[in-house]
């Protein structure tokens, strides 16, 4: 008689554990972040269409699209606004993740459409990015003006 109700008694503590676990992930897991946004330029005008990502030391990196009027929001996941606090790469690109390559290929592709996906951007803010930016508790702006 004693085993079955030391298994059962086994269970609820087990079960009590793990459900006092999972209530302690979540927001305690999110580093703190701040708000960021700005407007990046290139070349003197207004950059829409482009993506910018915040990427720290260590984590999660954070990503925003350009508007019409060169303007972005960063969001560090899902419908969470922000980014890591503290020092972040800055990667800015024209040509977005997966654009479209894999519906360019065979008799659909044609020179319009391999134009489409050529980065505007030089290299020295993408694929070998100089750009740095702090990002600090509260509200931040960081507005970027690239030159070739």
């Amino acid at each position: 008689m004693k085993n079955p109700r030391r298994i059962g008694n086994l269970v609820m503590v087990l079960s009590a554990l793990t459900l006092t676990g999972c209530g302690q992930g979540g927001a305690d897991d999110q580093p703190d972040l701040g708000r960021v946004s700005g407007t990046v330029f290139f070349e003197g005008e207004v950059l829409p269409g482009a993506s910018i990502s915040f990427i720290p030391e260590e984590g999660r990196p954070a990503t925003g699209k350009t508007d019409e009027q060169g303007m972005y929001e960063l969001v560090y996941i899902r419908d969470t606004r922000g980014c890591k606090v503290g020092q972040n790469k800055v990667v800015i690109t024209t040509v977005g993740e997966g654009e479209d390559l894999e519906e360019l290929d065979g008799d659909d592709l044609d020179q319009s459409q391999l134009q489409r996906v050529v980065e505007k951007v030089p290299a020295k803010y993408n694929a070998n990015s100089e750009l740095i930016a702090v990002v600090n508790p509260g509200e931040n702006t960081h507005d970027f003006r690239l030159e070739k």
